[in-house]
């Protein structure tokens, strides 16, 4: 077959297709990356440290509070959350026993399509006093 028969074009379509998208990383995703921090402090010697919180509940909820993405952070304190296409302006609930009250908030503007958006939530922890 020649260069310019149908099937080679089709062919080579695909193939440039399939490399396009392998060369870009994919889709471009919409995200928001949560790290929940909690801060535990020793009175006796007037310091306090900071680490990721595991296994709370997260949640981005938009402004009319529907719930957009939710999930646990990890050992780390850390999850990443997909926005779906949602814009605007949303919130970060950060649900868990050994924060103080037992949840955290802070609010957010959603990133724009195939950007990023890092939020990082201090909570004390339950019991803790602030430094």
């Amino acid at each position: 077959m020649k260069i310019g028969h149908p099937k080679v074009r089709s062919a080579a379509c695909v193939v440039l297709s399939a490399l396009a998208l392998s060369a870009c990383g994919g889709p471009a995703r919409t995200e928001v990356d949560v790290e929940i921090r909690l801060n535990s402090c020793n009175t006796q010697k007037a310091s306090c440290l900071a680490s990721g919180l595991s296994e709370a509940e997260i949640s981005l909820v938009d402004a009319d509070g529907q719930t957009i993405a939710s999930g646990k952070s990890d050992d780390a304190g850390k999850l990443v959350l997909a926005t779906g296409g949602a814009v605007g302006e949303a919130r970060v609930i950060a649900v868990s026993p050994l924060i103080e009250g037992g949840r955290k908030e802070a609010n957010l503007v959603l990133p724009r399509e195939g950007e990023t958006t890092n939020i990082t939530i201090m909570a004390n922890g339950s019991g803790t006093p602030s430094p």
